[in-house]
């Protein structure tokens, strides 16, 4: 190969490994912007609002207990547990709810979780069926993350994708 090859080689390695930096941060910023992303891509939901009897209390940050649910509803006739775990501030608290169920047994009732991603798109709703909550704590946090962390745990009898 003479010299003028190996030059012409060398370049056009070089603009090959330029355009590959240039091609990947392109498509990630095309795929973020594409309202519908491709199979295998997901927003992730970022946060999930829970709704009971119509009040709000605000986003939560963890939810445990609800796997995917692939039909409209899941219902093996046991009871779950599902916990639901937020870092907050000036949120409604589920105390005075949790406490006035758990001392008036006031009956059961259906829990709504919103589920958003960063956008605050709505990318799933479940429906929580006749709920009781069976512990509710809270304990002091990291300001950064708002200063107090609320645990509340649910016994669940059956869930719905609304």
């Amino acid at each position: 190969m003479g010299f003028g090859a190996k030059i012409l080689a060398s370049s056009l390695a070089t603009k090959a490994r330029a355009a590959a930096m240039f091609a990947l941060p392109a498509f990630l910023v095309y795929l973020a912007a594409s309202p519908e992303l491709p199979a295998g891509f997901s927003r992730q939901v970022s946060r999930t609002h829970v709704e009971i009897d119509g009040t709000d209390f605000g986003a939560f940050d963890g939810v445990v207990g609800i796997d995917e649910v692939s039909g409209s509803s899941v219902n093996s006739g046991q009871v779950r547990r599902v916990v639901l775990q937020r870092d907050f501030v000036t949120d409604p608290s589920l105390y005075l709810w949790a406490k006035n169920t758990m001392k008036e047994r006031s009956g059961l009732k259906d829990i709504h979780l919103v589920m958003e991603n960063r956008d605050g798109d709505e990318v799933a709703r479940y429906v929580l069926k006749s709920c009781q909550p069976v512990s509710w704590s809270v304990e002091a946090a990291a300001l950064s993350s708002g200063g107090f962390h609320e645990r509340i745990e649910l016994a669940v009898q059956g869930v719905e994708l609304d």
